[in-house]
């Protein structure tokens, strides 16, 4: 996750996001929450599938089947969905919005 204006709480947020005296959601400050996993990407070239859940203030991000992230007390509950890339040039297919009523295992 990046918290960027919104923030995002996680378990082991210290081991995450590090010290908690950096933590903030502007420039300069400690924004990022690091994954639960490494290695759930694809090879370069491959196609990955992601799937993201939002219910009230919690998301789930998964990987090619792997939970990457949990995140809940999330400031931001409802708002504009956004897709995009930092530094590369990025391609998406098959862009789905299903409502749900509660997060998945």
């Amino acid at each position: 996750f990046w918290c960027i204006v919104e923030n995002i709480a996680v378990p082991d947020m210290v081991k995450r996001r590090g010290p908690e005296k950096n933590w903030g959601i502007v420039e300069g400050k400690a924004r990022r929450i690091a994954n639960l996993t490494d290695d759930s990407e694809k090879p370069v070239g491959e196609w990955n599938s992601m799937r993201i859940e939002c219910v009230g203030d919690e998301v789930k991000v998964w990987v090619n089947g792997d939970l990457v992230n949990h995140g809940f007390d999330c400031t931001a509950k409802k708002g504009k969905l956004a897709i995009q890339a930092e530094g590369s040039e990025v391609e998406f297919r098959k862009f789905e919005l299903t409502p749900i009523n509660l997060l998945g295992e």
